[in-house]
């Protein structure tokens, strides 16, 4: 019994590594080629399509869209009350990749919640 618990300490510990280096890899995407949107977008895209494949769970799929629309929608507000903006942009005052950056986000914190509640748990 010990060897199988091992065993799944490893994976879960393999997955929350996975899910770390997706957060940092999109945020190295945005740091280095903000400037481009549309190659930021491309590359931030690839990004999340491989974390959702690699998830493959319909439940992380709603947490991105949810995460990609309303923290996109919240961004818009603030820039509309004039809390803050973004130079360099091209949809309703902000950058597009940052829809995927939101949606990304949000699915790294669930994914990572389920991987440390299966430690805990």
């Amino acid at each position: 019994m010990k060897k199988g618990f091992d065993k799944k300490i490893r994976r879960e510990w393999k997955n929350i590594i996975f899910n770390s280096l997706f957060a940092l890899f999109t945020l190295l995407i945005v740091i280095i080629f903000y400037k481009n949107i549309i190659l930021t977008t491309i590359i931030v895209g690839i990004i999340s399509i491989l974390g959702l494949i690699k998830w493959k769970s319909k439940v992380t799929l709603w947490v991105f869209l949810f995460g990609a629309i309303f923290g996109s929608l919240t961004e818009l507000i603030a820039i509309n009350f004039g809390i803050w903006y973004y130079s360099i942009s091209n949809i309703i005052n902000i950058p597009l990749w940052l829809f995927l950056v939101w949606g990304n986000a949000a699915a790294f914190l669930y994914q990572t919640g389920v991987e440390l509640n299966k430690l805990g748990g």
